[in-house]
């Protein structure tokens, strides 16, 4: 099941990141992963969090503005691990023609193991592929459990 992922537009100048990370904080809304992509005089700032639709809510009220696309929305997530590495989970994905679109890590380090967070062309068939090879896809509620 595709993970909800937060995604914020932010002028590209000091201080436009705490603006953000002060809303979630504020309503004590935790954040598992965080990707930031600069794009010249803004930037995308890609979270994971522990209540996506309570932040999305918030950010909005605050007058953010959020990346909606599907493409903006929803990733998937696994753990990199000695047996399930980074190459063998791309040539899952490659080999089955998923490609991915972008890809980053989160603070999550669960017995050597890290969560990756993935945005492939299709989540679905993606998380599909992973499973069916041995990859355990998690859920928002399994890396909620190992931030506790």
């Amino acid at each position: 099941m595709p993970i909800t992922q937060v995604s914020v537009f932010l002028d590209n100048h000091p201080g436009s990141l705490f603006e953000t990370m002060s809303q979630l904080d504020k309503n004590k809304i935790k954040v598992f992963a965080l990707s930031i992509a600069d794009a010249g005089e803004f930037g995308l700032v890609r979270l994971i969090t522990e209540e996506p639709e309570k932040a999305t809510r918030l950010l909005e009220d605050a007058e953010f503005n959020l990346a909606k696309s599907k493409k903006n929305t929803e990733v998937t997530a696994t753990f990199i691990s000695e047996e399930n590495t980074l190459s063998k989970i791309t040539k899952i994905l490659g080999d089955g023609g998923i490609n991915i679109e972008y890809a980053y890590s989160s603070a999550l380090h669960v017995e050597g193991k890290v969560a990756l967070i993935l945005r492939p062309s299709n989540v679905e068939q993606a998380e599909q592929m992973l499973t069916d090879n041995g990859v355990a896809v998690l859920s928002l509620g399994e890396i909620k459990k190992y931030f506790q």
